[in-house]
């Protein structure tokens, strides 16, 4: 998609410079996206015109003055346009980025075009490692900028949490006006018996588009709790994959999402259980407005080498208008007897009996509807995973709702 020469503009030493020149040459390939392959199906992506977003190659000077930090309640680290910008230097964990590096890193192969394009073009990509046994006291927030307008920037952040480690992460994509692509990719490795809480919060703007990855795998009696919001972003997609690796590996995965204008808000997920005895939870719930869609494939994938298996997932989807559109489609492929797994599907407007309920104890319609869409969203609001950044979440998903006009309608 992008020349090769691009990729050898970025800093580095040698290793990573032809490591980049190597997966840009191998990004071609790979299928370029459409929406006639099935990971891809329902999507816009073939009207997105990709190819008018150059990656960005140079450091921005300065942070937007726009832009501001969270409290020192957290650990905090700042990409803008995927360039390393500023990190904490706590004692309880490790941070670096790979272009600082003389000795290689190996990096996982990537399994698609998007993939290669991240390796080949993030200027720098960030490991993280908490060590065996620690605890990380406060919240880690990565906070991720765009800037430039018109261009393409590549997060690419890798964490390793060791055996009995314990942390929390939050991920935003923050808000901005300028015409843009991202394509982040994150990979967490929980360790055996690791606790990790996990958010991404996507609030771009309107004119940017995001193509991101989440990949997760848990080992032995880990845990991973992570949870996804979604407000902004022109069409944002995000495909999320969690692999339980070793046995009573456990993965809890939630997300709430809003969609208005002509938004189309994206997730595919895949629940990969490898091991014995293995736990896994799924809940997205959304709210549609005016022209938006939204798209939901999930898989529940079983080994033949997992039994006792409890897998479940459900999307549930809140039309508040009839030219919403939305697509939810789960899937189940499971090799083993030994398994208790369920997937559920909705897709519906406003209860009218829940409005009538309301408006007859003298309620106007418009505060009715606030109410059921709060009330809907509630149950994952509720439940995120780090609450130190709820309060603020909850706040961006009311302004987006109060701007719209409740009508009954």
């Amino acid at each position: 998609m992008y020349a090769p020469e691009l990729a050898q503009e970025l800093n580095g030493h040698e290793w990573l410079k032809d490591l980049r020149t190597g997966m840009a040459i191998g990004a071609i390939e790979f299928n370029y996206p459409s929406h006639e392959q099935e990971e891809w199906r329902y999507s816009p992506i073939d009207d997105l015109e990709l190819g008018r977003f150059v990656p960005a190659i140079e450091k921005p000077q300065a942070i937007p003055e726009e832009y501001t930090s969270q409290s020192d309640n957290f650990h905090s680290i700042l990409t803008v346009d995927g360039f390393l910008f500023s990190h904490d230097e706590p004692s309880t964990y490790e941070i670096f980025s790979a272009a600082d590096r003389e000795d290689p890193i190996e990096f996982a192969s990537p399994i698609d075009m998007l993939g290669s394009m991240n390796m080949a073009f993030s200027p720098d990509p960030i490991l993280i490692r908490v060590p065996r046994d620690s605890q990380v006291e406060k919240p880690l927030v990565i906070n991720h900028l765009c800037q430039q307008s018109e261009a393409a920037s590549f997060p690419l952040i890798h964490i390793d949490i060791e055996e009995n480690a314990k942390i929390e992460i939050v991920e935003i994509f923050h808000h901005s006006e300028v015409s843009a692509l991202v394509v982040p990719e994150t990979k967490i490795v929980v360790g055996n018996s690791a606790n990790v809480k996990y958010q991404q919060v996507q609030n771009l703007g309107p004119n940017v588009v995001k193509l991101g990855s989440l990949d997760v795998s848990v080992g032995q009696q880990g845990n991973f709790h992570g949870a996804i919001a979604a407000i902004g972003g022109s069409y944002a997609r995000l495909k999320t994959i969690c692999s339980l690796n070793g046995r009573g590996a456990s993965a809890k995965i939630s997300a709430i999402y809003h969609g208005d204008r002509d938004q189309v808000l994206d997730f595919r997920t895949r629940q990969s259980h490898m091991a014995r005895d293995t736990y896994s939870e799924l809940l997205f719930k959304g709210v549609l407005d005016d022209q938006s869609n939204s798209i939901y494939t999930g898989l529940i994938h079983v080994d033949n080498e997992a039994p006792g298996t409890n897998a479940f997932q459900t999307n549930r989807t809140l039309k508040l208008c009839d030219r919403a559109w939305a697509e939810s489609v789960p899937n189940l492929e499971i090799e083993n007897n030994d398994v208790k797994c369920s997937h559920a599907s909705t897709v519906s407007p406003v209860d009218e009996d829940q409005r009538f309920y309301l408006e007859s104890r003298g309620i106007p319609t418009a505060e009715a509807e606030k109410l059921i869409v709060d009330g809907f969203l509630q149950e994952v609001v509720s439940s995120l995973p780090v609450n130190g950044i709820n309060g603020w979440i909850a706040e961006l998903f009311n302004q987006k709702l109060n701007t719209r006009e409740f009508n009954g309608g």
